[in-house]
């Protein structure tokens, strides 16, 4: 993967610009909910939900940005394209918190984008294996789109959750996104 971020991803902030933001449903607290049930911690109906939510591990304010993006379609851009990225997670602070390296294959272009990714986002205690499908159109309108992760190692060992992001400021180039976690 070369050092460069390919130019449609920079100048796709523009298309961004030109929606409203419609960040969608889910907040934190639906990512945990649901992160505590494909966990088998907690039945909808059964026990406590605030407990089974307190008991996963989020993060929120987490603003990821593409620092490395290839796109391999020799121009044609559909189906069968893939794309390698690595991206950087940083904190409220500003500092670095994670590394995601990952791959994305195109599987239907029309009449919306599809694409399937899989990656590992490496945190300084552990990592996830992050993986899912993403609706390009609907990113192009900056809605939310949620991908699922497992823990692959150290502190997240075993742990399944959700990851949220959403387009958060557009006259980046690239864009960057919003992010939320929560495992259990």
């Amino acid at each position: 993967m070369t050092a460069e971020v390919d130019s449609r991803a920079l100048d796709s902030g523009d298309a961004f610009a030109a929606v409203l933001a419609e960040p969608g449903p889910v907040g934190l607290r639906g990512l945990a909910i649901a992160a505590a049930i494909a966990a088998g911690a907690y039945t909808p109906g059964q026990g406590s939900i605030d407990e089974a939510v307190a008991a996963c591990i989020t993060w929120d304010g987490i603003t990821e940005k593409i620092e490395k993006l290839v796109i391999n379609d020799s121009n044609g851009h559909g189906a069968g394209t893939t794309i390698e990225y690595q991206d950087g997670y940083y904190g409220a602070d500003g500092e670095k918190i994670a590394t995601a390296t990952g791959r994305a294959i195109v599987v239907a272009a029309e009449p919306q984008m599809w694409q399937f990714h899989s990656g590992i986002a490496e945190f300084a205690d552990g990592t996830f294996a992050v993986t899912g499908f993403l609706n390009a159109a609907a990113v192009m309108k900056s809605m939310t789109q949620i991908l699922h992760l497992r823990g692959t190692s150290g502190r997240y060992e075993g742990k399944v959750g959700y990851m949220s992001m959403t387009v958060s400021d557009t006259t980046q180039r690239p864009p960057h996104y919003a992010v939320s976690i929560a495992v259990r």
